[in-house]
């Protein structure tokens, strides 16, 4: 080893690292925009339900509530900035941690796999677990304390004189399953019943926010107050009313129809057709031409607004099996969105019939066959039908068609047959919200409508954890958007994406070109502009991770396609020196909405033989096209207590290049790295809501993990100290009834009572 000694020779060393230095501070001064004012971030402060005469019509989702803007130029640093790390320095913590006494029991991945690793993602699994979701708020606790449930109706306040300048039509409500008419008066054996809460008493999000989003995290929902109005039984009720629905006699989709003609006034013309459930092969004519702002002009001389609609597809098939799980939730899911909001959203089931001959398009008696053998009596009148064949009739240029890889072929169509929905919302049958559907999907899509184009692309594919930031998501966006522009300054990244991106110059874009220069926009493009697409976990660029399906990608490359074949089902390992110019971007789960311009775009795409894998098909097509893309971080929670930095390491890992958060080759979407999923509450591979979802049934549910045993031990001590607070025996206060606040669950599979608990 050399050591230099002379200063002379220092300072050679040190000159050019020192111009380095000082060029990063000139840049971030003269090209970093003003943040003040920004973009609006929800400032969610939600009413008390106590009075009376706002029990069954409460504002807390109006467009027009105040919004706050706080950001301060990147001035203000949370905790976790002031202690940041080097990449170094991190890697370093993190081989300290990930040394631990690894079990020897069989595994995936192994357990022994990782002793000498530089990562291990099985290291969660012995972090500390989290009881406070069966022991904290129990209805046996909050009664104590005097806390009765309560109606629970988070919709705007329709007719009210502010309302009624904004919007068209009146607002009247709808009738029920049995008869009764919602709205003032109704009977609160009819609505969902929530506890009030204070927050602080649930384990804390772990990452996304609640309160970023607007959704209330003030109140939660025992198994009786969610789901006895939608038939669960519920003996502590005096009311024997639940027990007078023939629900096989319900008509769900005449109830909607009937719920939106008597609204009809409140959309445009164009949107009030009759729903039809038949399908049909030929694209139906639509009186609402895709324009450059692609929807329909909702604003009339009155200066009033046409209210949107929404659709909400949820995805089943052939040989599904429907327990009565699985039907409550979609009662409510239809309920809590159309028929309480008068016709806004129409709820669908959207069933894949696997007999892809089956001519159910044609023939009435094949249709009415298939209908009987697929879906239960109560659900049929909302059913609609297709087939992989239908994907092949439309598409024939693309060469597969199987659902598995072309999930979004079908949504595509059912758009083309309905124009009259702005947006659809693409669900499955074992995603489970706790809350109320409404509200979340409401927030949702208000949240995204507010975010600017300004580094959306690249701030989507990063986690918001929190603990990091004391909460402060400012801080969080500041620092953000910093790492983006600094990263880009020195070529580390590439410019940021600004309006449409095509793969080739002869692919002309069909969204909207930007306004002005980046440098010119104060993070204005965009707000105030429905989204195109919403996800719900990030949005990342896949092409330098290890994710399974990044080369997944038919015909951009003409006559180039993965072939799958009995010993390759999958096309593991199909690739093309042609495929690293092709930009693209990937969501994990299909659970998103699209509004109708991003369909139609996609539908174009795939009429050109374009295609890529379910999950990367959407936001590619986006990216592309310049159409505008949003990840809503709403609120997940763990069952383990992760420390907030190594949440950070192992989420938004990034290789040690700035703003490439998830998109390297430690990217925590690569196959044996994505196990650190396994205990989130909205995760595709995770056993945890599973397990959430059963104990707050009341169901027995597997301890699982190499610790279970110690777990239960926990637990049991946990609930000993909850008797004692209540001062009963663990005897006398029986089965916990868990009361959780609006958890959105995935996956939720197999919900019934097994002996052997699911």
């Amino acid at each position: 080893m050399v050591r230099v000694t002379h200063s002379s020779s220092k300072r050679r060393i040190y000159l050019p690292f020192i111009l380095l230095v000082a060029f990063v501070f000139w840049y971030r001064k003269s090209h970093t925009p003003n943040h003040s004012p920004r973009w609006n971030v929800v400032d969610f402060q939600i009413k008390d339900y106590r009075s009376k005469e706002e029990i069954l019509q409460n504002d807390f989702s109006d467009a027009d509530r105040p919004y706050r803007v706080q950001i301060d130029d990147l001035q203000r640093r949370p905790a976790f900035q002031q202690q940041q790390m080097s990449y170094d320095e991190l890697q370093g913590r993190i081989q300290q941690f990930i040394q631990w006494d690894r079990p020897s029991t069989d595994h995936w991945p192994p357990w022994q796999d990782y002793n000498n690793a530089d990562y291990d993602p099985n290291r969660w699994e012995a972090m500390d677990r989290e009881f406070g979701y069966f022991v904290n708020n129990t209805v046996q606790e909050l009664e104590s304390y005097g806390v009765k449930p309560e109606p629970y109706l988070p919709y705007p306040r329709y007719n009210t004189e502010k309302w009624k300048k904004k919007w068209h039509g009146q607002y009247i409500p709808c009738q029920g399953p049995r008869g009764e008419t919602y709205g003032r008066g109704t009977s609160h054996d009819f609505v969902v019943q929530g506890y009030r809460v204070s927050s602080e008493s649930f384990p804390p999000e772990t990452l996304g926010s609640a309160k970023l989003l607007g959704l209330d995290s003030g109140t939660c929902f025992d198994r009786h107050s969610r789901y006895s109005p939608y038939g669960m039984a519920n003996s502590d009720l005096k009311s024997s009313i639940h027990k007078h629905v023939d629900w096989e006699r319900v008509k769900w989709g005449a109830l909607q129809d009937a719920c939106f003609d008597r609204n009809a006034e409140r959309y445009a013309p164009e949107a009030r057709t009759a729903t039809v459930l038949r399908p049909s092969k030929t694209i139906r004519q639509s009186s609402d031409p895709l324009d450059d702002d692609y929807t329909r002009k909702k604003s009339s001389k009155s200066g009033k607004q046409y209210q949107s609609r929404t659709a909400i597809l949820i995805r089943t098939w052939e040989g599904y099996r429907y327990e009565e799980n699985d039907i409550q939730a979609i009662r409510a899911l239809v309920t809590e969105t159309a028929l309480l909001s008068g016709g806004e959203y129409q709820v669908f089931l959207f069933v894949n019939i696997k007999q892809r001959e089956a001519n159910i398009y044609d023939d009435e008696n094949v249709y009415q066959d298939m209908l009987r053998k697929t879906v239960p009596q109560e659900l049929r009148d909302i059913a609609v039908l297709w087939t992989e064949q239908l994907c092949e009739d439309w598409y024939p240029h693309v060469g597969d068609w199987q659902v598995y890889w072309m999930q979004f072929m079908p949504l595509q169509w059912f758009s083309k047959q309905h124009p009259e929905f702005d947006h659809i919302w693409n669900w499955e049958t074992d995603a489970r919200y706790i809350g109320n559907h409404y509200h979340f999907f409401e927030q949702i899509s208000k949240f995204a409508k507010q975010i600017p184009r300004k580094h959306l692309w690249e701030r989507n594919s990063r986690f918001f954890f929190p603990e990091s930031w004391d909460g402060d998501y400012d801080a969080f966006l500041a620092d953000t958007d910093e790492q983006i522009l600094n990263a880009s300054s020195l070529g580390l990244i590439d410019e940021p994406v600004w309006g449409p991106k095509p793969y080739a110059p002869f692919q002309y874009p069909l969204g909207p070109l930007p306004p002005r220069s980046a440098e010119e926009d104060n993070f204005e493009w965009g707000v105030g502009e429905e989204a195109d697409l919403i996800t719900l976990q990030p949005i990342w660029d896949p092409s330098e991770t290890g994710w399974s399906y990044r080369n997944h990608i038919w015909n951009f490359i003409p006559e180039v396609r993965p072939h799958f074949t009995p010993d390759n089902g999958n096309a593991d390992g199909f690739d093309h020196s042609g495929f690293p110019t092709i930009p693209r971007r990937v969501f994990i789960n299909t659970v998103a909405r699209f509004s109708k311009r991003m369909l139609h775009v996609m539908h174009l795409e795939n009429l050109q033989g374009r295609a890529m894998q379910a999950e990367m098909w959407p936001a590619t097509v986006a990216l592309h096209h310049g159409l505008k893309a949003v990840y809503a971080p709403h609120p997940i929670w763990t069952d383990r207590k992760w420390p907030a930095w190594y949440a950070e390491a192992v989420f938004n890992a990034d290789d040690g290049i700035p703003a490439r958060w998830g998109q390297q080759s430690d990217s925590p979407y690569n196959h044996d790295r994505e196990a650190n999923f396994g205990g989130w509450s909205w995760y595709y591979r995770s056993v945890f809501p599973h397990v959430l979802y059963r104990r707050w049934l009341g169901w027995k549910a597997h301890d699982w993990g190499w610790d279970a045993d110690d777990a239960k031990a926990t637990e049991n001590r946990e609930r000993t100290a909850l008797s004692k607070r209540l001062g009963k025996s663990p005897e006398e206060i029986g089965d916990l009834r868990m009361c959780l606040p609006g958890i959105l669950l995935h996956p939720v599979k197999n919900v019934y009572e097994g002996a052997d608990g699911g």
